[in-house]
């Protein structure tokens, strides 16, 4: 009994050891066939129409919603009129003469323009500004958090205006006065933003904005003096960046004071920063078509340590152009700017003043898990009074916002190519891959990183050669690959434009030497074997099963036996002696 349920389990461990084996296959690579975002301008676009009694010429236009268009009309024969009834257009065009005329195309649909003294007409098409799978305002929940702050009316008055702006322009605002962070308040929030946090987080809160900022969202955060005494640096530390409570201050004298007489300014204006999708893009922002040149500043600053940057991410392994977090300093003080640590507001000989990117201002972080934040060391330069003030301060926080909530500036690939699912040790893989911006444009300077993955570790990992525009290729040497299954994927990045890695490509790994059976000759014998051994099985099991009503009849004979061998000795022992 024991042997036969011995020979079922080497049976069946067998064969599926060996149906796992023969069934192991490459899995295919999917392309990415999505079709390319088009290319969307905010701004005045001018386009000119000439127009004759049979026809415009162009007939036809498209312009997107909160485009300035500047028409030219021209008159090719009589006079004519230039209507587009929806706009209240009504011009008259002098015979062989132009007209020019300027509007905003605030009404999206197609609309037909048309002259009385002509028997064409032409369309106009106002089309969505935003980009095609990029959120819009009403996809981007932004939760204004007070929880933290001792005096929550106060700080809930001083940054109403940015708040009413985000709900103004069609952001899912949602204002929290008092409840803890937990996994169900942040579930459905794209943007936690935090103005002056002066009370700690808690234990568990700090796991949950953790795990919020690692599961790809992002974080708009501005602090104070009395952030640089709370937790919020656990937050912030681990990518770079933590509140400090030393304020930054404008020298305003070219000699330092010698008998504390006050030399410095509380605010200033400044230019320097980071060359920046936030800063200078001026294509992709329909709620903000204008450029952040310059910013006014007041308040603390952030103290930088690349050394701090370690994440929360438990993915490992990644070096050089692989890391998974790029931390910078997005705005900076200059050699007029000094760090104000007594806080006397005087600067002395003793007193540091800062070059070029030592002073941090404001911080932005990309991670390769799609998450973004903005951290701020002075909420101040947001307040009512500032963004009233100086209109500028106010479209940094508009660009801001819509920068984290990746609205624009997104890395996008296209036409991801593997050429072999299947190989041998020291075969040639070639690889390729299209990056760009969302709006399909070519971006300079991609740092693009080819990996192959082998057990959750990256066995090669290559930079892929730029070959035109924003294609990418390579060839993959497979010569110190193990045999197996390994995967391939590719990860590119460019500051201000986050990260972007295909999806992965599996590949099957043989050994270098031919091999003359379709399959490995190890399958085979196993196969043999356990061929063998399933038949001698079934062989003892049907002779078990046949010999099983014999045995029972020989045990019936053998105690009849007994019973009558037992019985002629009792007989014997029990007759009278004879006397």
């Amino acid at each position: 009994m024991k042997i036969r349920k011995l020979l079922w389990t080497i049976t069946i461990i067998s064969i599926i050891v060996l149906g796992n084996g023969l069934t192991t296959k490459a899995i295919p690579n999917q392309i990415n066939d999505d079709i390319s975002p088009d290319l969307f301008h905010i701004g005045t676009v001018y386009l000119s129409i000439n127009v004759s009694a049979t026809e415009f010429n162009p007939a036809e236009f498209t312009v997107k919603e909160s485009t300035t268009v500047n028409l030219t009309i021209t008159s090719d024969d009589i006079g004519h009129s230039f209507e587009i009834i929806e706009y209240g257009i009504n011009e008259t065009i002098i015979a062989n003469s132009t007209v020019n005329i300027e509007f905003v195309a605030d009404i999206l649909g197609t609309f037909d323009y048309i002259s009385v003294n002509s028997t064409a007409t032409g369309t106009m098409t106002v089309e969505d500004p935003y980009v095609p799978d990029l959120p819009r305002p009403e996809d981007i929940t932004v939760l204004f958090d007070l929880s933290h702050n001792s005096n929550t009316t106060d700080i809930a008055i001083k940054y109403s205006a940015i708040a009413n702006w985000t709900d103004e322009n069609d952001f899912t605002l949602i204002v929290n006065e008092g409840d803890f962070f937990t996994i169900d308040t942040l579930r459905h929030i794209t943007v936690l933003m935090i103005l002056e946090p002066d009370e700690n987080l808690t234990g568990p809160e700090l796991d949950v904005v953790k795990d919020y900022i690692n599961n790809g969202r992002s974080l708009f955060i501005a602090g104070s003096a009395a952030t640089a005494v709370t937790n919020f640096n656990e937050i912030t530390k681990p990518f770079g960046y933590q509140f400090d409570n030393a304020t930054a201050r404008y020298i305003n004298t070219t000699l330092p004071a010698t008998d504390g007489e006050n030399n410095t300014l509380s605010s200033f204006f400044s230019t320097d920063f980071l060359d920046h999708p936030l800063i200078n893009e001026n294509q992709y922002v329909p709620l903000t078509d204008e450029i952040t040149s310059k910013i006014l500043y007041t308040g603390t600053q952030l103290e930088y340590n690349a050394s701090w940057i370690t994440g929360f991410s438990e993915e490992s392994n990644l070096t050089n152009s692989d890391e998974i977090i790029d931390s910078y300093q997005l705005f900076y003080g200059n050699n007029t700017i000094y760090s104000d640590e007594n806080g006397d507001t005087i600067y002395w000989k003793n007193e540091s003043i800062y070059h070029n990117t030592s002073t941090t201002l404001i911080a932005a972080v990309e991670t390769a898990f799609d998450a973004r934040m903005i951290v701020i060391g002075s909420a101040e330069i947001l307040n009512n009074t500032m963004v009233g003030r100086y209109e500028i301060n106010e479209i940094f926080f508009q660009r801001a916002l819509q920068w984290v909530g990746k609205m624009y500036a997104v890395l996008r690939h296209d036409n991801y190519y593997v050429s072999l699912y299947e190989i041998k040790i020291g075969d040639m893989i070639n690889t390729s891959v299209s990056f760009y911006a969302q709006n399909n444009t070519v971006l300079a300077d991609l740092n693009v990183t080819l990996r192959v993955w082998r057990a959750s570790q990256i066995s090669q990992s290559q930079y892929m050669t730029q070959v035109n525009n924003s294609y990418y290729e390579d060839l993959v040497n497979t010569s110190n690959i193990k045999k197996g299954i390994v995967s391939i994927n590719i990860v590119a990045h460019k500051r201000g434009y986050g990260f972007n890695i295909t999806e992965d490509t599996y590949l099957q790994v043989n050994p270098a030497q031919a091999i003359p059976f379709p399959v490995p000759i190890l399958y085979i014998i196993t196969f043999v074997i356990t061929i063998g051994i399933g038949v001698l099985a079934l062989v003892l099991f049907f002779i078990r099963v046949i010999r099983t009503p014999k045995t029972e009849e020989e045990v019936v004979e053998v105690e009849e036996a007994e019973e009558d061998i037992d019985l002629d000795e009792y007989e014997e022992n029990t007759e009278p002696e004879e006397t």
